[in-house]
């Protein structure tokens, strides 16, 4: 009888024991899932800022590319300095009806300013530009052009904004800004 009684304790135990294996994966799993999801937002956040910044570099490369130098004309060397006036860097392809390296008006970084904006899908691509974003934007781009104070002549600031569409259609948190100093040449 004794031989029955031990055989029925040791299937209590590994009853008992089962449960708290249960118990301790649950508590495992629990923790994981709580990491999994930081671990797809994290991801999640790092891909948007990484194609927002690949935006902004895109913008200000352009508007790198727009002519601002000096040319030299003949006789004694005389140097004239020559800007870019017309580029519209809102539209894509750029058209010649904008106000290219022209100072730009208060407010472009933090407002849809129209000629120093433009809408973005989910991958990047050029989807239109004005006050209000199109539906399917995802991203927003603006942009200002201002003289250094040191040297208003000869020196540009050029700064870049982009970022996810907001409510509102203002960008939202995860914006990033790209600032250069650009000289004639």
């Amino acid at each position: 009888m004794s031989a029955v009684c031990s055989g029925l304790k040791a299937r209590g135990f590994a009853l008992l024991e089962v449960l708290i294996a249960s118990a301790v994966i649950a508590t495992i799993a629990a923790g994981s899932s709580v990491l999994l999801s930081m671990a797809i937002h994290a991801s999640r956040r790092s891909r948007v800022q990484t194609i927002a910044t690949m935006l902004a570099a895109e913008k200000l490369e352009q508007l790198r590319s727009l002519t601002w130098t000096h040319v030299t004309t003949g006789g004694p060397a005389i140097s004239l300095p020559v800007s870019d006036l017309t580029t519209d860097l809102s539209n894509d392809p750029a058209t010649d009806d904008g106000p290219g390296l022209l100072t730009s008006p208060g407010g472009t970084l933090t407002s849809n300013v129209v000629g120093y904006v433009d809408y973005l899908d989910a991958d990047g691509r050029w989807i239109g530009h004005g006050a209000s974003p199109p539906a399917p934007a995802v991203y927003i781009r603006r942009w200002a052009v201002h003289p250094l104070v040191s040297d208003p002549d000869n020196m540009l600031v050029l700064e870049v904004v982009a970022g996810t569409r907001g409510p509102q259609g203002g960008l939202l948190s995860d914006m990033v800004r790209l600032v250069t100093v650009e000289a004639r040449k």
